[in-house]
């Protein structure tokens, strides 16, 4: 029998000062990676008492060789949720809006001792949104699950541009669920977030094709730019967005302290942006160009936050156009 195929993959995260590598494959592959967990006693040693208000997660061996590792510290009331139960209760969703999970491409991953999981699924081709030939973007349910108590567990559905892998997320999907791990923890509301916003796609799709439809011009982006998107990204990715939009080409900043508007900051080109055309001719365009400064983010959590940050900035953006 052959046995399942893990790809490694090329993308590196950092996730609170760890190190995230990622491999792709079926689920049936990659779910071989994913350690599972228990608690434990919160103690000095064997023979000493254990913290009455403290417990221990602990990381299983995954073969005869391993020794069980520490991985968190938390509190009596956690509810610890595996990594395996969160995709499992993930893939009972998509069951549940007619589509078969199995042999859908899944990707991994997961921090050195596995406390941390990323997990993606793209549906099939025929869920794509295809703006023309050769640019496409697939749909795909994103996962971020910790077992040490240290974050918080978030299913959400989003897109994935494939000439850029652009990642973008229509709707404030984020906060369909955003638990915390306590007594509270409800993994049963997982299917249900997956099928409802799998019913939904068609208004992505909606919004992406007016956002196509709603001409663009430079002299807007830049108080745009300058405040709302300084404001909510700083003034080094406002500067960026603004130069992927006005020439295609993403850029560094020559002097970081230098004086200015984002805008105005001195800089130099570095690459051209897949898909993003010179000038930026919609409001699709200039989502992309957000999309692309959203998604180089190194930090997970930070990226998931820009990410759903865009449909805001880029409707106060249309604001700013009818205004013109």
């Amino acid at each position: 029998m052959n046995r399942p195929v893990i790809e490694p993959l090329p993308e590196s995260k950092r996730w609170r000062t760890r190190d995230v590598k990622y491999w792709g494959g079926t689920w049936e592959a990659v779910s071989s990676l994913i350690p599972r967990f228990e608690i434990g006693e919160f103690k000095a040693d064997q023979d000493a008492p254990a913290n009455p208000y403290m417990k221990t997660v602990i990381r299983a061996p995954r073969n005869l060789v391993e020794r069980p590792i520490p991985v968190g510290v938390v509190s009596n009331s956690y509810g610890l949720a595996q990594h395996h139960e969160v995709a499992e209760k993930c893939f009972e969703g998509i069951r549940q809006a007619r589509i078969e999970p199995e042999g859908l491409r899944c990707e991994v991953g997961l921090t050195e001792l596995g406390e941390w999981m990323n997990l993606r699924v793209y549906f099939q081709d025929d869920k794509d949104f295809v703006r023309g030939e050769g640019d496409r973007m697939k749909l795909r349910l994103e996962c971020f699950n910790s077992v040490d108590g240290s974050s918080k567990l978030v299913v959400l559905l989003g897109w994935m541009r494939l000439v850029c892998t652009n990642g973008l997320i229509i709707r404030e999907t984020k906060a369909e669920l955003a638990d915390i791990h306590d007594a509270g923890l409800d993994l049963e509301k997982i299917p249900k977030v997956v099928s409802e916003g799998l019913q939904k796609v068609q208004s992505d799709e909606a919004r992406m094709r007016n956002w196509i439809s709603q001409q663009m011009f430079i002299d807007v982006l830049v108080p745009w730019a300058n405040k709302d998107v300084s404001d909510a990204w700083g003034k080094k990715a406002a500067c960026r967005v603004y130069h992927i939009c006005e020439g295609g080409h993403d850029v560094e900043l020559e002097d970081a302290f230098a004086a200015g508007d984002a805008t105005e900051k001195p800089v130099r080109q570095t690459r051209k942006v897949p898909g993003s055309p010179a000038p930026a001719a919609n409001l699709f365009d200039v989502s992309q160009a957000m999309s692309w400064v959203a998604t180089a983010r190194n930090n997970p959590d930070e990226r998931l936050e820009w990410q759903t940050s865009i449909p805001r900035l880029v409707e106060r953006l249309a604001e700013m156009a009818e205004k013109r």
